[in-house]
């Protein structure tokens, strides 16, 4: 009877413990779950502050710009000038007088693009790049500047990228026949012939009388083993040029590849 006692006593006493165990357990956890609460509505509410105050302020930038006169007489002036120096390739006063001129007027996408421009003619890629996807990222629509960055990505051999500046900028402006020969280039760069042929086509179509497109279309068509549409721009130039030995050359070239492909199949 006694070792009964002693077991239940001791059976009693496991499960107080466990009791207590859980209970400590689930208040810590409780405390560790109202913590993570707590930080993610202060978390919250600093993230709504921040908006807020981000709001405020774009709402006193608008109403201080519409208060703002802007002298136009003067900014014509300074813009003037800018144009100056960049024609002198004096770069330096061309930045110090578009800046300038920024503060001078509301119509800043003009003056953003031709300071976009100055930075990257004077090789300050960096610059010219960030500048240029702001400008990007606020008008969506305009080619020039897909195209833009296009020229500062395939300068710096980043020609995935590049394509698709390129692409965007032929999308908006398919018109453009050296926006189509610059994509045109970079296909033909990454081994892309066919598709390359397709971009000089679309140049030579805008421009019909140009060579250098026919020739860029006939030698990626080669390329790409598509003889027949080589030979035909061959001989687009030699309707032109009679006298043009590289395009008559080329012909024959091609004439001998179309001849082994036709006996090569007949065989």
């Amino acid at each position: 009877m006694p070792q009964l006692y002693i077991f239940l006593a001791s059976l009693a006493a496991i499960v107080a413990i466990v009791v207590v165990r859980n209970v400590l357990y689930t208040r810590a956890k409780q405390a560790e779950f109202d913590k993570e609460v707590s930080q993610k509505v202060k978390e919250l509410q600093q993230e709504r502050q921040k908006e807020a105050s981000e709001e405020r302020f774009r709402e006193a930038y608008v109403k201080e710009q519409q208060k703002k006169k802007f002298d136009v007489s003067q900014f014509k002036v300074v813009f003037r000038k800018a144009e100056m120096a960049m024609a002198k390739k004096q770069w330096n006063e061309a930045k110090r007088l578009l800046i300038q001129s920024m503060t001078l007027t509301r119509e800043e996408l003009p003056v953003s693009l031709s300071l976009a421009s100055v930075y990257m003619e004077s090789g300050d890629l960096r610059r010219a790049e960030e500048l240029y996807q702001k400008l990007s990222e606020a008008n969506p629509d305009n080619a020039s500047i897909h195209e833009s960055l296009g020229k500062i990505y395939a300068h710096r051999k980043m020609y995935k990228e590049a394509i698709a500046c390129y692409v965007k900028a032929t999308e908006l402006d398919n018109g453009d026949d050296k926006k189509w020969v610059a994509l045109g280039r970079l296909y033909y760069l990454l081994m892309r012939s066919s598709i390359a042929a397709e971009c000089f086509r679309r140049a030579a179509e805008l421009r019909p009388r140009e060579s250098a497109y026919l020739f860029l279309l006939a030698e990626s068509c080669r390329d790409a083993d598509d003889y027949e549409n080589a030979l035909f721009a061959y001989e687009r130039i030699l309707t032109m040029e009679p006298y043009n030995e590289k395009a008559r050359e080329g012909a024959q070239d091609v004439r001998i590849k179309l001849n082994e492909m036709e006996k090569m199949m007949s065989r």
